[in-house]
This record gives structure tokens, sequence and C-alpha cells, in this order.
């Protein structure tokens, strides 16, 4: 990972940090503004909905001010680091100690084979890659979340990196660095079956022209994600919820984290925070 490269994701990140804070608060059901009524733009039923996020981004503001917004950008830079510097040497070493064995047979059923011994393989190293690179960064993730949930109830436990770890670990152990991990790799890595799973196809069976198959993998990737969106919400649910925050304590209790998927299944709120714009809100009937 190159200097000039870790400068222009740290560059991204934070440009698009007050976004990602105020989805953050989202995702953890922190509703501070009240919701609306307004009618469907196609079936013109009347809904009630939330204000959409820049609505929120400008509250933040409002109660912390401009820097406010960046609370918790520090760690996201980090993470972001990380685990870019691990995944792009995991998948280095793996490119060279596994490389892609080409295969001259021609028939219909050596094809399938290949077909499907390829995106395996490629698949496999991804994920390897991938979870390394969020095990080793998990830890920060989870104090980034926690610091940006101080937001609800105006917290200072995760003021700084040496606070946050002796908050962490006298409260919960190691166990705490990698609350919400497990949704979080299976989230991935059925992310990352299914992007190279339908790339494979759309570009073995529906695209001739190598310029085109370049795009390939981004559009099934934002496909794909609202899939396994339900993965992130509960993950980043569950590795707020053990905190001393009342973020934590506005949650109901979970058990573990597919009580978590459970209860905002049954509440209809497994894919709270994937649209940003138009919030509607859910269980409640307008006046």
């Amino acid at each position: 990972m190159t200097l000039v490269s870790s400068g222009v994701s740290a560059v991204i990140i934070t440009a698009l940090h007050p976004l990602g804070y105020a989805k953050v608060l989202i995702q953890l059901g922190h509703e501070p503004l009240a919701p609306y009524t307004a009618k469907e733009l196609l079936w013109r039923r009347t809904r009630c909905y939330y204000p959409s996020v820049f609505s929120y981004i400008k509250y933040i503001k409002r109660q912390n001010g401009f820097m406010g917004l960046y609370k918790g950008l520090l760690p996201r830079i980090l993470e972001g680091m990380v685990g870019s510097f691990v995944t792009q040497n995991v998948s280095e070493y793996l490119r060279k100690a596994y490389p892609v064995k080409e295969n001259s047979e021609d028939t219909e059923d050596a094809e399938v084979v290949i077909f499907f011994k390829g995106f395996l393989t490629q698949s496999s190293k991804e994920i390897v890659a991938k979870f390394l690179a969020t095990i080793v960064s998990h830890p920060i993730h989870v104090i980034a979340l926690r610091n940006m949930a101080e937001f609800v109830g105006n917290e200072s436990f995760y003021r700084n990196p040496i606070v946050s770890v002796r908050e962490i670990y006298d409260n919960e152990g190691l166990a705490g660095f990698f609350a919400g991990l497990v949704p979080r790799l299976l989230g991935d890595a059925l992310a990352i079956m299914l992007i190279n799973f339908l790339s494979e196809i759309v570009n073995r069976y529906f695209l001739t022209k190598k310029e085109q198959k370049a795009y390939t993998a981004a559009v099934c990737s934002l496909v794909v994600t609202q899939f396994t969106y339900p993965f992130e919400l509960v993950s980043r649910n569950m590795s707020v919820k053990p905190a001393r925050l009342l973020a934590a304590k506005n949650m109901p209790d979970y058990t573990g984290w597919t009580d978590c998927w459970s209860k905002l299944k049954r509440n209809g709120e497994l894919m709270r925070g994937s649209n940003l714009l138009i919030r509607i809100v859910r269980n409640r009937q307008p006046e």
C-alpha cells in the first residue's frame, strides 16, 4: 500500500465521514428527528417518513458544531489503512503461492468444471485475505463505532485510542474487541461468493467486450450489497451493544447475533439504514 494510495483513501474517508457517521447512528436506531407524513410517489399512499440523512447531518452539526461531524474519523482512517495493508499483502502472497493454472480442455463438461474450479479458487483467496484483514482491524472498527455512538448520550468513554482500549478491556476483556465479528465475517464471505459468481456468469455468457467486463464486479457489488446488508446492520449493533453507552442501553437485550437478527426482522427493521434518502417508518400508521 503506497503513501499516495493511503493519502487518497484517507481523503475519501474524510469526505464521506459525515454521511457514514449519520448512517451508523441510524443503524443503531437513534432517531432524534420527528417523522412526517407524505404521499408515495407512485401509489400515492400516505406513509410516515423519517427526515433524510442530510437532515440528520444538519442535526449533528447543530448539536456538536462542524467538527462534531468528524467524531470517529481517526479510527475509521486507521481501520481502513490496516485493512487495506493486510488485504493487499495476503492477496499478493496467495497469488504467488497458488498461481492460476491454465487448462487446455475445450469440452463442454470441462468448461463447467473449469468455471467452478476457478470461481472457488478465486473466492477462497479473497475470503482468506478479507477474513484476516477484518479480524486484524475489527478492534479499531469497534472503537470507531462506539466513538460515534457516544453522540446519543454525549459520553466520552472512547475519546482517544488509549482510553478506548482500556474501557473495552476493563469492562469486557479481550472478547469486547471482537464484538459483532461473526456476522461481519459471514456477510463478507457471502458477498465475495455472490459477486464473483455473478461476475463470472455475466462476463462469460453475456458480455463480449473487454471494456464492459471491467465494470461487471462493481455493478454486481451494488446488487449484492443490498442482499448482504442485514449482516452489516447486525454486526454494528452487536459491536456497540456490550458498551456502557446510552445507545447500547436503548437497544433491546440480545442473547447473540442470531437473536439480534430475529428481533430486527420481527420489527421490520432488518434493512434499517439501507436507504438514507427515503426512510419509511416501520410499524407506524400515519395519523
